[in-house]
């Protein structure tokens, strides 16, 4: 009889063991998921906020946006803006200065907090940003389009493929982002000139990989030509805001298609 109590105790103890040492996931909190999946080197079930998002803000984020944000056309942000969408004649915005050396140049002063956070937060990865064209008055996007379409017909073209060619390097007056504060060419120390080699850069392949963090993405990607309406630009630059801009990233789309699906 003394051994079988004692048989019995033992398995009881086996078993209890068991259960404090294989606990049940439900149970777990949010920081001890995410110290055993670093542990295991997975992904965090719950990345922490200050988490550095991996390409494109991770698997599914996306869908998780989506359920808490209602998109509006008519915020300025998302103002879509190309050859079939020029800027509205009625819309106004407040230029601010960005911090730069020359301290000259301009966008629309809503987006400069984020633009400085993501410029300081490249530095410190080793990353550094350069801006070469900001915000430009109707006046100078005239002067690079009409300068374009003079070097393609001093090359033989006539006015019309010319300016066919031109609209596809320089967007039409009227309907360039630039022109409402919104986008900007960025190149790097290392990286002076805005050809698509820069995609493959460290600088490059940084943006890409983190602008939606700040509400910024890159708004003419390669294999959207068509869509787009305008040649890849690695170096181009948009801002929509956090919410759209993790969702364009991760979808790999445009804005164009973004206003298809969502607005």
């Amino acid at each position: 009889m003394k051994r079988l109590t004692c048989i019995f105790f033992i398995l009881f103890c086996f078993l209890m063991g068991n259960s404090f040492a294989y606990p049940a996931s439900g149970g777990m909190d949010a920081p001890a998921l995410e110290d055993a999946a670093e542990e295991s080197g997975a992904e965090p079930a719950v990345p922490p906020d200050n988490a550095r998002a991996e390409v494109r803000g991770g698997e599914g984020h996306a869908e998780a946006l989506l359920e808490e944000t209602a998109f509006d056309g008519q915020d300025w942000k998302l103002m879509l803006i190309n050859k079939q969408h020029p800027i509205p004649e009625e819309y106004s915005f407040t230029l601010g200065t960005i911090k730069a050396d020359g301290g000259n140049m301009k966008c629309d002063e809503r987006i400069i907090k984020e633009l400085n956070a993501m410029m300081e937060e490249a530095g410190k990865d080793g990353i550094n940003l350069a801006i070469c064209s900001p915000y430009r008055d109707l006046a100078r996007q005239e002067s690079l389009f009409n300068r374009k379409i003079k070097a393609y017909m001093q090359g033989g073209m006539t006015y019309m493929d010319a300016y066919k060619i031109s609209s596809q390097a320089v967007t039409v007056p009227g309907a360039s982002e630039h022109q409402a504060g919104l986008a900007l060419d960025i190149i790097s120390d290392t990286y002076t000139v805005l050809e698509e080699g820069f995609a493959d850069t460290p600088a490059g392949r940084w943006l890409e990989e983190n602008c939606a963090r700040y509400g910024f993405i890159l708004r003419y990607p390669e294999g959207k030509e068509l869509i787009t309406g305008i040649e890849f630009e690695p170096w181009h630059f948009r801002y929509v805001g956090r919410e759209a801009a993790e969702i364009i990233m991760e979808e790999e789309i445009c804005l164009e298609e973004f206003w298809e699906k969502y607005l």
